[in-house]
């Protein structure tokens, strides 16, 4: 498992992560102990509060690993061409290689399928906070870029383009269960396509 880029990385930090996303992922965020995480990772509870100012703060760090993790798997796997479409396919590239990343790093996946569970809960609500679509630059930068090269309707001012698509891929869980990976990405490209034709710029040839 990767880890966050820590100023110095710490005794027993892999081991700290790898037993965080174990209990986590069992047992629930509001269940999940931290002695039982520190027990596993054989790490005293002075050292962690060294490095982290509660359960809350872990839980985070893991959220910023993964995320981490898969912006790099993505900048490795998208190729030039894969940039050179409109971006409702980039997006559908991005989906795809985002659902084979998961597959192949089942602890990343067993973390975020309890995440979805904390849907309704507070840890859950303060995560979207911090980890908003409305922060993400790369995303951000794909609809600037295409509004610049026309495929967005010429009604739609940028703004209510890019807070559309963010607010759709944030409230995402609200519109499909994303437990069963298969039908999760089916309805992820649904989402996209239906994003397309209400966006797309008719003249283009964008819309399905």
């Amino acid at each position: 498992m990767r880890t966050m880029s820590f100023a110095k990385p710490f005794e027993h930090q892999d081991a700290l992560f790898q037993a965080a996303v174990e209990e986590f992922s069992t047992a629930g965020y509001e269940q999940a102990s931290i002695n039982t995480i520190l027990k596993k990772a054989g790490m005293s509870k002075g050292q962690f509060y060294y490095h982290f100012q509660n359960k809350q703060g872990l839980y985070f760090a893991l959220i910023e690993i993964f995320i981490a993790s898969k912006q790099a798997y993505l900048a490795e796997v998208m190729r030039p061409d894969d940039f050179a479409t409109d971006i409702f396919t980039i997006l559908k590239t991005q989906v795809h290689h985002g659902f084979a990343f998961a597959q192949a790093q089942p602890n990343i996946y067993a973390f975020s399928q309890s995440f979805l569970k904390e849907k309704g809960n507070p840890i859950y609500e303060a995560a979207l906070a911090r980890f908003n679509f409305d922060n993400d630059a790369g995303l951000g930068r794909l609809i600037e870029e295409a509004h610049r090269r026309g495929e967005f309707h010429e009604d739609l001012p940028l703004e209510f383009v890019r807070r559309t698509i963010t607010y759709l891929f944030n409230h995402v869980t609200d519109l499909t269960d994303l437990g069963d990976e298969k039908a999760a990405e089916e309805n992820l490209n649904r989402l996209i396509k239906f994003m397309k034709n209400g966006l797309a710029r008719r003249e283009s040839g964008l819309t399905d």
